[in-house]
């Protein structure tokens, strides 16, 4: 198949799924509506020495208190 087949074929598809969504009715509707837009947490956050503690342990590279990466050309 080459480019203009796939493109013709995928436009006849999307094309179809757009005319089965045009029979399906959908009277509910669905979302969630929030009065406050920000969240409270449930719990305190923990101690962020501890975090840093763990977090640096885990790093396979560490120099000070610096993450040593690796630098990609692309």
């Amino acid at each position: 198949m080459n480019e203009a087949e796939i493109l013709k074929q995928a436009k006849k598809i999307m094309d179809d799924f757009v005319k089965a969504l045009d029979k399906v009715s959908v009277s509910e509707k669905y979302g969630v509506h929030r009065d406050e837009q920000v969240r409270i947490a449930e719990k305190e956050c923990e101690d962020s020495s501890q975090f840093r503690k763990r977090i640096f342990k885990n790093a396979p590279k560490v120099k000070d208190d610096y993450f040593v990466m690796e630098k990609k050309n692309w």
